[in-house]
């Protein structure tokens, strides 16, 4: 078993793997949330339903954009523990004492505001583990972040 963390990053247009994806209008992270059989590779499919945050009918009708239930991976970034002569993890590593990986997904966000909200409020919820990072406009908060920020606020 691995020890995963999870980056999706939502974009306007999302481009084939290996291809570059276009106006990137935020993302969701969270490391060390999932245990795997193996690190999945570029390309191989990532399970949506692994994803949710709540009942499972909840999924139903966010757009993401996949294969079915699943997202290609697009980039995997590894997270080796560095050991001390004792093969213990030194004391000034400050991350998990277990190696990981992150796999990083690329999708679309729902233009539909009713859908964007929900399926904000599953990754928003307390205890999730998930946080939100969505590029501010200049100096103002963009609508996402607005969003992701009163919903994690509020504890949706």
């Amino acid at each position: 078993m691995v020890i995963l963390g999870v980056r999706i990053e939502f974009y306007e247009k999302v481009g084939a793997v290996g291809e570059p994806s276009q106006n990137m209008v935020g993302a969701l992270y969270r490391d060390h949330g999932f245990r795997a059989a193996g690190v999945p590779g570029v390309g191989e499919l990532f399970a949506l339903t692994s994803l949710r945050v709540g009942p499972r009918q909840h999924h139903i009708g966010v757009d993401f954009t996949g294969q079915g239930p699943f997202l290609p991976v697009r980039l995997v970034e590894h997270y080796p523990t560095p050991m001390d002569d004792q093969g213990s993890a030194p004391q000034w590593w400050d991350r998990s004492a277990e190696p990981s990986a992150n796999v990083v997904l690329h999708t679309t966000m729902t233009a539909d505001p009713v859908l964007r909200r929900k399926m904000m409020e599953r990754f928003a919820a307390p205890d999730s583990g998930w946080v939100g990072l969505f590029p501010r406009q200049g100096t103002e908060p963009s609508e996402l972040d607005e969003l992701w920020r009163k919903l994690h606020d509020q504890g949706a």
